[in-house]
């Protein structure tokens, strides 16, 4: 293989990993349930087997399909906001994206993406009203 090959191959990739990313993170946030998120999941990886069978034609592109794939998984595991799967021990091993454990350990998360999927208001946690005093109040 020519260097110049093995570089735009490289290059695909990285461009189609960013891409792919982007398309997983715009999907995954209407990802509500685990369920929702592994059908993604496995439409992500049917896709790529579709789009394979179109770019082996062409050996350049083989890369792309490869990197839109990887993208796309990991932008749909950033929107859906909690480690599950396989990344739970991924970020567990690496100590990364704490808030993701968090959420998957306290089980709130199909509550904050069910408010988010229907636009609903995060319940208060502070009241701001202020309290009338019945008793002792000053004059």
């Amino acid at each position: 293989m020519d260097i110049a090959f093995i570089v735009c191959s490289l290059l695909l990739f990285a461009f189609s990993v960013y891409i792919g990313f982007l398309i997983g993170n715009t999907v995954g946030v209407r990802a509500v349930t685990r369920t929702d998120y592994w059908k993604m999941n496995g439409a992500a990886i049917v896709i790529a087997v579709l789009l394979s069978f179109i770019l082996a034609a062409v050996p350049l592109f083989y890369s792309v399909d490869v990197g839109l794939l990887a993208g796309a998984i990991v932008g749909l595991k950033m929107a859906f906001g909690e480690s599950v799967g396989p990344w739970a021990v991924h970020d567990k091993a690496f100590n990364v994206n704490r808030s993701h454990r968090e959420t998957a350990e306290k089980g709130c998360g199909e509550e904050r993406r069910r408010r988010r999927a229907s636009r609903e208001d995060a319940p208060d946690l502070i009241s701001v009203e202020k309290k009338s005093r019945t008793s002792g109040s000053r004059k």
